[in-house]
């Protein structure tokens, strides 16, 4: 198969690093690496870092990136950066881009390019990222609130007596019979009503202007506002990288 026709998509997120393998605009394989270990993880992944495979990446944390760009300078692997600068296709209607996250503009690219416009991306993660494509504008702006994890977090963080948790898909009633039932049916049922909550003022805003906003959710963390109506793209950053680094070496 020819090599030049295959390519690395690294996300670096605040907890998990997502990588996809791409071949003949095809992604073949993908899987997530803890950040936090990100140096370790992609040495032992070396053996797909390959010369002959440029990677095309987005990072919201300038450590990992900087721990990315060094293995691939050592390794004499090509990359491209997807950045506000670098973005090619993705009109921009937002007065200061350098703050809109690589992985934000990842998303918007691929929702602008492939999907039913207007649009809201749900993005999942460490925090919950809201964004807003239009037709003509582009991207023009979101919204951004913890993740679903966060409020757990921040419970064992702020409190004396409240244990550290991590979000189970455990089934249980509506009232918890233990501290830590009590504190994952906070997540289960809060964490849903703030999304929809946000979700509800964005729509209210283009009442008057748009008749539907299509509605794409992705991310790691997303099984917990699942919802069949609505579009579920797991792979969406991923895609945008690609569309991104096609864009950009054809």
């Amino acid at each position: 198969m020819n090599s030049k026709k295959s390519f690395l998509c690294i996300d670096i997120g605040n907890t998990t690093t997502h990588i996809g393998k791409f071949v003949n605009d095809q992604l073949l394989l993908d899987f997530r690496i803890s950040t936090k270990n990100l140096r370790r993880e992609l040495l032992a992944l070396h053996e797909i870092m390959d010369s002959n495979f440029p990677v095309s990446y987005c990072s919201v944390v300038p450590k990992a990136e900087a721990i990315l760009h060094n293995l691939l300078v050592k390794k004499k692997i090509s990359s491209f950066n997807l950045n506000h600068k670098t973005n090619t296709k993705l009109p921009i209607c937002y007065p200061n881009p350098l703050e809109i996250g690589q992985d934000r503009i990842a998303n918007s690219l691929a929702v602008y390019l492939k999907h039913e416009l207007p649009c809201v991306i749900i993005d999942v993660g460490t925090a919950t990222t809201f964004d807003i494509i239009f037709n003509k504008q582009g991207y023009i702006g979101g919204v951004i609130a913890p993740g679903p994890q966060g409020f757990l977090d921040f419970l064992h963080q702020n409190t004396a007596q409240l244990p550290k948790l991590n979000i189970t898909d455990d089934k249980m009633s509506a009232i918890g019979k233990s501290t830590a039932q009590a504190m994952q049916l906070g997540v289960k049922y809060g964490y849903p009503a703030m999304v929809n909550g946000i979700l509800n003022q964005i729509e209210k805003s283009y009442n008057d202007s748009v008749n539907q906003l299509n509605i794409i959710y992705t991310g790691g963390g997303q099984n917990i506002i699942k919802n069949k109506s609505n579009h579920y793209s797991p792979n969406l950053t991923l895609e945008g990288l690609a569309l991104a680094f096609q864009l950009n070496n054809s």
